[in-house]
């Protein structure tokens, strides 16, 4: 049996020990996205990855939006860290947050 998986990173927290949850942001209808919006959003997102806070992040290929993961105390502390990103607050991105049951 392979064991390539033990080479693939982990981000050093045990699966089960801190809730995650799911951010989906959604593109709003008219709402452009500047360049400059889009580095304040990859700065915040940065952050919460120097913080520990990250766990993955990524748009969707079609262009509807992206999302990200993130290890909150509570559904309550996610959805703060979501409506603190700069799409979410310039309105150009709905963002919905649901809690995630980390497997593997």
């Amino acid at each position: 049996m392979s064991e390539w998986f033990k080479t693939i990173p982990t981000i050093g927290v045990a699966v089960g020990s801190v809730p995650y949850y799911v951010v989906v942001l959604e593109s709003v209808a008219g709402k452009q996205v500047t360049q400059e919006l889009r580095q304040s959003h990859l700065s915040y997102l940065a952050s919460l990855k120097e913080r520990g806070v990250l766990l993955v992040s990524g748009r969707f290929t079609d262009g509807s939006g992206g999302l990200y993961i993130v290890s909150a105390e509570g559904i309550e502390e996610a959805k703060r860290i979501a409506s603190s990103d700069p799409y979410v607050l310039h309105g150009v991105r709905i963002s919905q947050v649901k809690e995630w049951d980390r497997v593997y």
